[in-house]
């Protein structure tokens, strides 16, 4: 009788164990995103914050988001959530109070140049414009066709909704009103060896399945979101056909392992998975 109660006491505290490190668990994510929150709070600076706002409005971005506004899918245009060189992303609500993600991008002759290098030699696009503009246009779709192809290989990145000029707009990747945090923000992912082969699973899939090499992967651009990686900042992927998609592919590869062995993790061999991603194709 009392082997069955000393048994039936370790079942509690194991019990009582699992339930306590599920529950750590669930709470991992709200904790960093508190930390993470509060961080970026700090750094707001509001003056610059308008400025980067109006960098994009041009008169024709503010004239398409006034009908999108007006008669289209959108309730109302809150803060931004990140600025970059090619694009500044806001927070957006649809008429059911839904959040959005919409992505902004710069119609700026200098952003225009680069772009070109990522373009020309995908057999998707046969026309290369001069216009910088419409250059920018192509490029934003470009980014809307990739989400597409990536969210149809059943890829973890936000699932595309609409693309008109230099206005994409997509699933928003957050909590509430506070985006998801960057990798890179994550000072010590609790699930490493998860988040790695994950991304490595994403180049994987990407590449033999979408046809596509994202060309600037890194934990730049990929979002922590419930422990796993959400990947972002897709407009500059290729076609596995593009004459460097291997080299973009290469220094993807680097990249997240250059990132990981900073934890000190014990890693596959890179070339080996190089060779694992083009075998299909090959």
């Amino acid at each position: 009788m009392g082997e069955k109660i000393n048994n039936r006491e370790d079942d509690i505290e194991e019990d009582f164990d699992d339930s306590l490190e599920n529950r750590l668990n669930s709470n991992i994510d709200e904790l960093e995103k508190r930390n993470i929150d509060l961080k970026r709070i700090k750094k707001i600076d509001q003056s610059k914050k308008r400025a980067v706002i109006e960098s994009v409005f041009d008169e024709r971005t503010i004239f398409l988001l006034n009908k999108l506004l007006g008669t289209g899918p959108l309730e109302r245009i809150e803060g931004i959530i990140s600025a970059g060189k090619e694009a500044n992303v806001y927070l957006a609500y649809d008429a059911k109070g839904k959040e959005l993600a919409i992505k902004i991008y710069k119609i700026d002759s200098n952003t225009s140049k680069w772009m070109k290098n990522y373009i020309i030699g995908d057999p998707r696009f046969k026309k290369i414009p001069h216009n910088a503009s419409k250059i920018i246009f192509l490029w934003a779709s470009k980014e809307f066709k990739n989400l597409q192809r990536a969210y149809k290989a059943g890829l973890r990145v936000p699932k595309p909704i609409y693309i008109k000029n230099n206005i994409l707009m997509m699933e928003y990747i957050g909590f509430g009103p506070i985006p998801a945090p960057l990798l890179k923000e994550i000072t010590d992912p609790p699930n490493l060896d998860d988040i790695f082969n994950e991304i490595l699973d994403f180049i994987k899939v990407l590449y033999q399945k979408a046809k596509l090499v994202h060309g600037d992967l890194s934990e730049f651009n990929i979002l922590y979101h419930n422990q796993k990686p959400v990947i972002i900042d897709i407009s500059q992927a290729v076609s596995i056909q593009h004459p460097k998609a291997e080299i973009y592919l290469t220094r993807d590869i680097k990249n997240i392992f250059n990132y990981f062995e900073k934890f000190g993790m014990v890693l596959p061999d890179p070339k080996k998975f190089y060779y694992d991603v083009i075998s299909l194709n090959k």
